[in-house]
This record gives structure tokens, sequence and C-alpha cells, in this order.
């Protein structure tokens, strides 16, 4: 079994934490010794903790920690009673801070009515509607952090992605209703804006590139690329979308991208979006705005590429499959370690097929695969969580052979039967719990496999 992916990759939310009392209470002189105990405690390589030195007692400690946390940039909040509390004031700390809250109870003598105090609250929580989850156990268990990890990481990536741009150059792809898209649900429920760039200024910003251009930026790039089966003017033109893609990005201050390659444009693209994915802007294929959210979701969950893929191929027999795209594949993701061999995108794929692309495999690890799709009220995301495996393409293009712990049948009709599309973003690690905290918090459907 391949290893997960570390901890420095994925990942480091920042939670404030808030410490509740009652000073009439016995253990309230354990609750103000918490303040720097609870730290002390925590996996701080995996997480990053503001501790408010005051302490939650009444409604006029409200403000100030309030305003203490202000420019912390927190993710999420941890509010633990030392001691019994009064339980109307943890909600209005939650309200007031406005982020998903972790409320920690403990059931030791030391901590005493803190698990009373805590139990009292969850009533006003739920009724409120407030986001929370509800933990119950010592200091520095690793069964509840494994679990506020992944909630607060849910919570980061909610945070995180509001005011995502994504820059969409053209319109759907023919053929292609799952890459339809509902603008308004999008930043209704993302935060996210789509900055509609437009298929003719793509096309008209690809022929102002200089040929000088052109050839500074190969200079700068070919060391990477093996070129001996394909001609210079088809990598040139790879190279000159890349810069239009690269300008038009950088006028528009897009973090993610999409463009109507198929098919009128299907190849030219290819080189833009492997080198977009290494650099941190999620590029889809064919114009899938959907695809680019969940691209850049991955990103800020791992601070790794993703690969925006199709299942071409699939052996049910051993729950084997082959996730392929034309030829995007983001260098950091390649199995080959020397050059990636360029070749020309083959022409029988459209009218208007010209272009490099990545002849490449994906490098073995374990992986999630995600689809976002859906319109307002029918906004849904997938997860499915396997590994891949050493693969020898036989055929054009990049692709990854993904081995899955279950029916693939089974999955793959499931699916179906929820109405997923064909595109799919391959994301480094096992984070599907954590993908459901980000559906969850952002009242979006979703499925685990």
């Amino acid at each position: 079994m391949a290893e997960p992916i570390e901890s420095t990759d994925i990942l480091r939310p920042c939670i404030g934490v808030v410490v509740s009392t009652w000073t009439h209470e016995e253990g309230a002189d354990y609750a103000k010794a918490l303040v720097d105990l609870f730290p002390k405690t925590a996996p701080l390589e995996k997480v990053e903790l503001v501790i408010s030195p005051r302490l939650l007692e009444t409604e006029k400690d409200i403000r100030p920690i309030a305003q203490f946390f202000s420019d912390k940039n927190l993710d999420a909040l941890i509010i633990i009673p030392g001691n019994f509390t009064l339980d109307h004031v943890m909600p209005l700390m939650a309200k007031e801070i406005g982020l998903p809250t972790i409320l920690w109870g403990m059931t030791t003598q030391e901590a005493w009515g803190a698990f009373v105090g805590v139990q009292q609250t969850l009533y006003p929580f739920k009724e409120l509607g407030m986001d929370y989850i509800f933990v119950v156990g010592d200091l520095g268990s690793d069964r509840i952090w494994h679990r506020v990890l992944q909630y607060s990481r849910g919570a980061a990536i909610k945070k995180r992605l509001m005011g995502l741009r994504v820059g969409l150059m053209g319109w759907r792809a023919e053929g292609m209703s799952d890459v339809s898209f509902d603008e308004l649900a999008l930043r209704e429920t993302f935060g996210v804006q789509v900055v509609n760039v437009g298929l003719t200024r793509y096309t008209r910003t690809v022929d102002t590139i200089l040929s000088s251009e052109v050839e500074k930026t190969w200079n700068e790039l070919q060391s990477s690329f093996d070129t001996s089966i394909i001609k210079s003017d088809v990598v040139n033109y790879g190279v000159r979308s890349y810069l239009a893609m690269q300008k038009i990005a950088s006028d528009e201050n897009l973090q993610a991208a999409t463009v109507e390659c198929f098919h009128d444009h299907v190849g030219g693209p290819c080189l833009g979006c492997s080198l977009f994915n290494d650099q941190g802007i999620a590029a889809s294929c064919e114009s899938d705005v959907p695809g680019a959210i969940i691209m850049a979701v991955g990103q800020i969950l791992t601070g790794q590429p993703t690969f925006h893929v199709d299942i071409i191929k699939a052996n049910l027999s051993d729950n084997s499959s082959i996730w392929h795209h034309c030829g995007n594949m983001p260098t950091r993701l390649a199995a080959d370690h020397g050059p990636l061999k360029l070749r020309p995108i083959p022409e029988h794929i459209g009218p208007g097929a010209f272009g490099p692309t990545i002849q490449a495999t994906m490098r073995p690890g374990l992986i999630t695969a995600a689809n976002l799709v859906g319109r307002h009220g029918s906004m849904r995301v997938c997860a499915m969580e396997g590994e891949v495996v050493p693969y020898e393409l036989e055929f054009p293009g990049s692709a990854a052979k993904v081995v899955f712990p279950f029916s693939l049948a089974e999955t793959l009709e499931k699916l179906g039967e929820a109405g997923y599309g064909h595109h799919f973003a391959l994301i480094q690690g096992h984070v599907g719990h954590e993908l459901g905290e980000w559906c969850r918090l952002s009242e979006v459907q979703f499925m685990k496999i």
C-alpha cells in the first residue's frame, strides 16, 4: 500500500481556541491553566492554534475575545469549557466569531462540571442552526484530533475558496451537458466568481503573442520535455497558447481557468493546463467550470496539483480503471523522472486538433477521485478513494491507472444513478472525509464511496 500524503503537504488549518469557565464553580483554576496547557497537547505540526488569553465567562468577555481574533485569519473555532460554564455564552461567542465551531467536552474530575456545561449548550447550537461538531474526550486524544482536523480542514476549504475567480475561455463544450453550470448558484454556494472571458478573446490573444516571447519561454521550459517525436511548429503553438492563457489569467486575476478546447481547439491548451496546475492555478479541460472548482479545492487541501480526467477504460474483474485526458498531466505528478515526452495530439480527435500533449502516467500513490456537478438546489460532490499503480500507457495522452478497494461496477452504477458527470479531479491522498465536511458546511450533497 502506498504511503499517504505527508502532513507537511496537507492543509494546516488555523483554529482559534477559547476556554470557558465560571468562577463560582470548582475547577476554575484548572480552566485558567488550560490556556497554557491546551496547545501543549495538540499536534502543532498539523494545526496552527491561536489561544485567547482571556477566558469566556459572561457576555462582557465576548467582544474583547472577538477583537483579539479579528486579525488572526482563523478557519474554525474551538470552545472548550475548563469547568462548568453557563450555556448561553458559548453560542453567543461562536455567533460573534462567525466560524464553524468545535465544542470539546472533557469528562475528567479536574474539569469539574465542564461536561455538564457543554451538554447544555448543544441544544441551542442545534436549534439555532449553527455549524458545529461535538467531541468528547481528554486533551491530546488522537481520535479527537483526527476528527477536529477533518472538520477544520473542511471549514478552511470553504473559507479559502471564497473569492476564487474562474476564467471561462469559451462556453460549454459540445456534447458535454455535465459541464454546464449555474453561475449564480456557484457564487451563492461557494463564493466563486465565474469570469466570462470568451473564446474570441482567447484566440485573439494567442495571435498577439510574439514569436520572440514563444522562443524565450520555450528556452526556459524545453529541458523538461522530450521533443523527439514532435515538430517544432506544434510545440510553438502550445507555448503560444500557454502564454495567451497566462496573460488572460494575469489581466483578470484568475486563480482557476478552463478553455473550450473541444473540439475546435483541442490540443492547443494542453501544455498550458499542465503548467497552470503545476503553478497552483486550477486548470480543467473542455470548459468544465465545476471541474476547475473541485480541482482548486484539491489544491487548497493538499498543496499539490490535481489531474483532470475521464474514466476511459475499466477492468471490472479487478476494480482497476484507466483515467485519461488528451495530454494535460501536471509535470509535478508525472511518474517519469526524466524529460516528459511531448507528442502531437492525434488529428482524428477533432477538426481543430493541433498542439503538443504530454505523454505520461501519474506517479503511484493514494488518491481521491472527486466530481462536482449540479445547479441551484442540486449541487453535489462525490469522492472515491483509491490508489494509483504503475502503468505503461499504450495510447496517446496523459493517464493514471487507479485500483479501488470496492466493486467498481456497482460504484459506477451508483454514481450514474445519482447523475454525476464524466469528469473527475484526481487529488493526492485519501481526503474524502475532508471533502465531506466542506460539502456539509457548504450545504452541498455529498456521496463518499
